[in-house]
């Protein structure tokens, strides 16, 4: 009985201390989460809830459920931001998108892949008893009445069913201009989205943007939504994805979260990077050094080799008639130094009128020889 009574005391302050929850992921590296089905943390600290794998769904949550109603039945205010990344395997032929979702159950036990983002079945979709808010980044255009989808490319606000209560093609309105400028979710390339409800005024807001430009003051789709009636008094948050036949790798790098108040800005510069999409790049050095550098050598070489004949002829000794009829005769002056013993007098057996004769053998073949050095 005393084991029951601390076991609730523990609940409901763990639900009391929900009520102003707020968690930060700059990557999830550290995160604790709930996951199930193809979710996994890659080692770089990326939340990739889907792989290269067919008819799969994958689900990632926070692993404590979170008080939402006070007590008098309304939802509080909750706040959420996230940087997704949806990957095709080939970039033309795009699979399914995310969804963040606020369920009463973590595992979303009998939900399907595919058109279905690991949500809902055929038979419960659409039903009031599920309690699921979710919002959808849809990259498949699904046909049948019970999806209603507008097209291929879109963000939309869903309640206990994949037909979204309102939707809009991905886009952002600058801050600039206030245009609306579209984005493509299923390009490869981060984007962030923000999640707020004010439980006051019942005004969800949903903002998309590029991850480089920050928040844009003007939101994507902004409208008056009471909660209540669809959630429970106790949920949990988190991402659900899937896969059909087309492949994709469906990413969240980094995720804050915030009951009853806004959420803290995520760190971007901290976030995890995405996996590289196709060949290496190669480095400026390789493609531009090593080749110039190759034909620089190329070039020394050559010009070297041109110098070195043409220094070797420039110095070539010319041969004499009598040379060019019996073959040249001869010999280094070290040799006939050596020969003559440093033509030393003892040596000499002459002087003519052009200089003396000297007496020698030479060192290698030991033929003795007469050695005339002439003076000038």
């Amino acid at each position: 009985m005393l084991f029951k009574a601390v076991l609730l005391v523990s609940l409901l302050v763990c639900l009391a201390a929900s009520e102003d929850l707020s968690f930060l992921y700059n990557g999830f590296r550290s995160a604790n989460l709930s996951l199930d089905g193809t979710a996994e943390i890659t080692y770089s600290g990326l939340l990739r809830l889907t792989n290269h794998t067919r008819q799969q769904k994958g689900h990632a949550f926070f692993p404590h459920p979170i008080a939402f109603k006070n007590s008098n039945g309304s939802v509080f205010t909750f706040s959420t931001t996230f940087v997704f990344a949806i990957v095709p395997q080939i970039a033309s032929v795009i699979g399914q998108g995310i969804a963040f979702v606020i369920a009463p159950t973590k595992g979303l036990p009998g939900s399907f892949a595919g058109q279905y983002l690991g949500l809902f079945n055929d038979t419960n979709n659409g039903n009031d008893t599920n309690h699921v808010f979710a919002v959808e980044l849809d990259t498949v255009y699904s046909y049948g009445s019970e999806f209603g989808d507008i097209n291929d490319n879109h963000v939309g606000i869903d309640i206990n069913g994949l037909r979204s209560s309102e939707a809009a093609p991905a886009g952002y309105y600058t801050n600039s201009s206030g245009r609306l400028t579209n984005l493509t979710l299923a390009s490869s390339h981060p984007m962030q989205i923000w999640v707020e409800y004010d439980g006051a005024t019942k005004q969800l807001n949903l903002t998309l943007a590029p991850i480089n430009i920050g928040k844009p003051s003007i939101p994507l789709l902004s409208v008056v939504l009471d909660l209540s009636p669809f959630l429970r008094d106790t949920m949990y948050v988190g991402f659900s994805s899937s896969t059909a036949s087309v492949l994709t790798s469906n990413y969240v790098l980094g995720w804050s979260y915030k009951m009853n108040g806004q959420a803290q800005a995520l760190d971007l510069a901290q976030l995890p990077k995405l996996p590289r999409i196709g060949p290496k790049e190669r480095s400026k050095f390789l493609t531009i050094g090593v080749p110039t550098i190759s034909v620089s050598a190329v070039f020394t070489v050559i010009s070297g080799l041109v110098y070195f004949i043409r220094w070797k002829r420039k110095f070539a000794e010319v041969l004499e008639d009598w040379e060019l009829d019996y073959g040249p005769h001869r010999f280094k002056y070290k040799d006939l130094y050596i020969a003559t013993k440093g033509f030393r007098d003892k040596e000499l057996l002459g002087s003519g009128g052009f200089g003396r004769v000297y007496r020698g053998v030479l060192p290698s073949s030991k033929i003795e020889i007469a050695v005339k050095k002439v003076v000038p």
